[in-house]
């Protein structure tokens, strides 16, 4: 490989390295331990609330993604293709989006209560209560996060195929127990890392915690650093919270490394527990999340949208949502055009920089946004400080250098999946057909893994449109999105006037799961 092909590696690891060691460098500079002395209170109450919303909605995305994926797989229903699709609808929906919705819908003014007061008068008062709480919030956030586990463990379940069915059944377990003690712990990797997802998902939130006033790590460390100015205790609860992700991380990592489970080719199921069955028993099991997740705010938004209609001012929609999709679709491809270089160069040549780059670019998305741009910001103010006199900070290439951080995890699984199944001999077909690196990756590895490219881009372009924390933080001044107009409103109590914003974004996201979902299923 050519000293320019190494040259780029080295920057790219630079690029993600360098902001997460200027934080920790700075952080020892401000002495942290002092900053911990001085406010316990902050530092534990947000541990407490961060680790008790984490915990609520682990199990709530369990809970709802788990059963629903036993049933798709394992059994032929009518509708098994619809059902299957509308479980990955709540993706669509940002977990904002969802606890604004959700806050509006059960607040004493809000449909719910509403309803109660008309049809059913003796049962509201049991239902008159403050729903901005934790508990609340967990549950909202498993609405909107449960897909994760559906779909790690949808695939999964189904890679097990009918070996493995065919033993429980001749010992003689049923359906239940052939779940719970045969699918359930052969799948316990697969879901450990949905839960992992979840997980980092929880700790970067943070619009539907500022909503629901639960204050956890990432709504602190934006309270100290844009109300109370406290650099010192901003930095010292991103270094808290970075450490717990890559606690948990490492934890991810170990337990799967240790409990790798090889699955017999060719063993497609077959329906063991079911031919055909009655649609009702599945459906069943999945209608509570498909309504939860993505019918009730959905309704709820485009009500609000129409309500509204006369009030928005389309043209100023009109230019978020070109800035929503531009920067979105600018950082996808940037991101997709990366890996795409780094894998080609990890297959072909094994080096230790590709391989390094291939570990840290997995690393990216467990780093909360909030962390990674305070870890920028504090980065752009040492480079201006000790080198040049030039600011980034409020420009344009520090929000895609985030986004481009964060989300290169996002991309990468597909496209790696892909080139890791193609067979060596072909590049080395190519080869003696004398084609060089720039002939490989555009007349070989381009086209096989054009459907794989195709996804990552529609992936990182998903989670780009939903994203808000490093978003807030970052954007140049004077410069909005979607999103932010989304928060900015609803955090004014103007719920009802976000809605627009906030259909465009589940609108796109929603055609961009269908293509993803077509792209697959071929």
């Amino acid at each position: 490989m050519k000293i320019g092909g190494k040259l780029v590696l080295c920057l790219v690891i630079l690029l993600i390295v360098l902001p997460v060691l200027s934080l920790v460098l700075y952080n020892l500079e401000v002495n942290p331990i002092n900053t911990i002395l001085e406010k316990p209170d902050v530092f534990i109450n947000s541990g407490l609330n961060t680790f008790y919303l984490l915990t609520i909605t682990v199990f709530t995305s369990i809970i709802f993604g788990l059963f629903p994926a036993w049933f798709v797989s394992l059994y032929n229903f009518k509708f098994k293709t619809l059902v299957d699709f509308l479980m990955y609808l709540p993706l669509a929906i940002p977990t904002y989006i969802m606890a604004f919705s959700y806050g509006e819908i059960l607040s004493f003014t809000g449909p719910f209560q509403l309803f109660l007061r008309n049809y059913i008068p003796d049962l509201s008062p049991f239902f008159n209560m403050d729903y901005l709480t934790i508990e609340v919030l967990g549950c909202v956030l498993g609405f909107s996060l449960f897909p994760y586990v559906y779909a790690a463990s949808r695939i999964s379940f189904t890679l097990i195929g009918q070996s493995y069915i065919h033993l429980s059944k001749m010992l003689g377990l049923n359906a239940l127990n052939t779940f719970f003690k045969v699918v359930l712990p052969l799948s316990t990797p697969a879901i450990l890392s949905a839960v992992f997802l979840v997980s980092m998902e929880v700790l970067n939130e943070y619009g539907a915690t500022k909503y629901f006033g639960v204050n956890t790590f990432t709504t602190e460390i934006f309270k100290t650093w844009y109300s109370l100015n406290d650099v010192g205790a901003a930095v010292g609860l991103s270094v808290v919270l970075l450490i717990t992700v890559m606690t948990l991380y490492v934890f991810e990592q170990m337990y799967n490394a240790k409990t790798k489970i090889n699955y017999k080719e060719n063993t497609q199921l077959d329906y063991t527990f079911k031919k055909t069955i009655s649609a009702t028993k599945p459906i069943l099991f999945c209608i509570i999340p498909i309504l939860f997740g993505f019918v009730f705010p959905f309704i709820f938004i485009l009500k609000n949208t129409i309500d509204n209609i006369l009030s928005f001012n389309f043209i100023d929609t009109l230019s978020l949502a070109f800035n929503s999709i531009s920067l979105s679709l600018l950082s996808s491809l940037l991101i997709v055009l990366v890996l795409f270089y780094i894998l080609f160069v990890d297959k072909e040549y094994k080096t230790r920089a590709s391989k390094t780059l291939n570990i840290f670019s997995s690393i990216g998305y467990a780093l909360p946004g909030a962390v990674l741009a305070l870890s920028l910001i504090i980065m752009s103010s040492q480079i201006k400080n000790n080198i040049t006199s030039i600011s980034l900070i409020g420009t344009f290439y520090l929000l895609i250098h985030a986004y481009f951080i964060r989300f290169m995890a996002v991309g990468k699984s597909p496209i790696k999946s892909s080139i890791d199944k193609m067979p060596d001999n072909l590049s080395e077909s190519a080869k003696n057909l004398g084609l060089g690196n720039l002939g490989l990756a555009m007349k070989l590895y381009l086209p096989l893994n054009k459907f794989a490219l195709l996804t990552a881009f529609l992936l990182c372009f998903i989670d780009l449109m939903k994203e808000l924390p490093m978003t807030l933080i970052l954007r140049p001044f004077n410069f909005d999105t979607l999103a932010t107009k989304t928060y900015e409103f609803a955090v004014e109590e103007m719920v009802d006037l976000s809605s627009i914003y906030s259909l465009i974004i589940i609108f796109v996201c929603s055609v961009s799961l269908f293509i993803v979902k077509k792209i697959n299923h071929k």
